[in-house]
């Protein structure tokens, strides 16, 4: 900032003088004084911020790049992980023709249903309060309501499920941070089944 105003300081002899012929004398000549004056100052100070702006470069320090490089390459993965549509569990073994997009098609998570089961079956979701079977269907494993896009009920299904699993959890049939301890020990029966013990 004290560049320019040292710059302009210097320069305000000039045009007061200018200022001075063209109020006492009008002929085109003064006016034409008066422009290259103004487009020499002009030029001049051009020339001064180009030679400003052309400071040597920052070097970035070699460690603070290959951080930035680590940091690009993290986010890459996690906008990839998105799209891969097969969940991995810790000990499964795969190739990498098994992250391909044509193999991830063969793995696309299932769609919701089309059709509202209650109003298939003709039951009413708040009758079904003791059945905590059912009703763990619809929740997460973390003991949260699923959303109307995962189970695929009409609103009003929906809402009396959501009341009668409030009811379950109300009552103690229900836990309301994880799945029922029968089905959960039902899921590590059939797990150990699957491995052979």
């Amino acid at each position: 900032m004290s560049f320019y105003l040292s710059s302009f300081a210097s320069l305000r002899p000039f045009t007061s003088a200018a200022r001075l012929i063209c109020r006492f004398n009008s002929t085109t000549s003064s006016g034409a004084t008066y422009a290259g004056l103004q487009s020499s100052q002009q030029s001049q100070s051009g020339q001064r911020t180009i030679n400003a702006n052309r400071r040597k470069p920052t070097r970035v320090p070699q460690h603070r790049s290959k951080f930035k490089e680590e940091q690009r390459m993290q986010a890459e993965g996690r906008a990839l992980e998105r799209f891969q549509t097969r969940a991995y569990q810790p000990g499964d073994i795969y190739a990498p023709h098994d992250l391909s997009p044509a193999e991830m098609k063969k793995w696309k998570r299932p769609a919701p249903p089309s059709t509202d089961v209650f109003d298939t079956l003709q039951l009413n979701p708040l009758d079904q309060y003791k059945n905590f079977s059912m009703m763990s269907e619809y929740m997460t494993h973390l003991g949260r309501i699923k959303h109307r896009s995962e189970t695929g009920l009409r609103g009003v299904n929906q809402r009396k499920l959501a009341k009668a699993v409030r009811r379950a959890i109300g009552l103690g049939l229900m836990p309301s941070v994880h799945r029922h301890p029968e089905i959960l020990a039902q899921a590590v029966r059939s797990k150990l089944e699957r491995s052979g013990h």
